[in-house]
């Protein structure tokens, strides 16, 4: 909640860049050598992780071929993962580049993992802004860490 009702224009540091290699965050989950995957601490989903490039970029092209093929190699390690703990249906994938593309932090790259089940989708994201998790994050963290610790990219 502290997050949500912060004043983010006068916020000068990325929270992104904040998990630099060797820096113990909460919730990362796997740190490669060009980018980390942890989870999302404000999730549309249980699971929802992110996949993160430590080069503070904002566009694709600002990545290196090495971080690029990182990202997409963990992308596929972090699918298989949630499928096999989440037993989901399905995966949203992607990243949002810009604010009117749905970018909250649009100053650096990030990807969603988002796991989906059929009927996922309730009442409450029709009528309203409000979206109903049913796992805390230490859990989700609990659940999928020990299966990232034997990732081999």
């Amino acid at each position: 909640m502290e997050y949500l009702v912060k004043d983010k224009s006068k916020v000068e540091e990325c929270i992104f860049c904040l998990n630099e290699p060797g820096c113990d965050e909460n919730y990362i989950l796997y740190k490669a050598k060009y980018s980390f995957v942890k989870l999302n601490t404000y999730p549309y989903n249980c699971g929802h992780l992110l996949v993160i490039p430590y080069s503070h970029a904002k566009e694709l092209h600002q990545l290196s071929y090495e971080a690029g093929a990182e990202i997409m190699k963990l992308l596929s390690k972090a699918s298989d993962i949630l499928k096999k703990v989440y037993k989901c249906s399905g995966l949203n994938v992607g990243l949002n580049i810009g604010k009117s593309a749905g970018a909250g932090i649009e100053k650096h790259l990030h990807f969603h993992i988002v796991p989906r089940w059929e009927g996922d989708v309730g009442f409450y994201t029709i009528c309203s802004d409000l979206r109903v998790i049913s796992e805390l994050l230490d859990d989700t963290y609990a659940k999928l860490i020990d299966h990232f610790k034997n990732i081999k990219l």
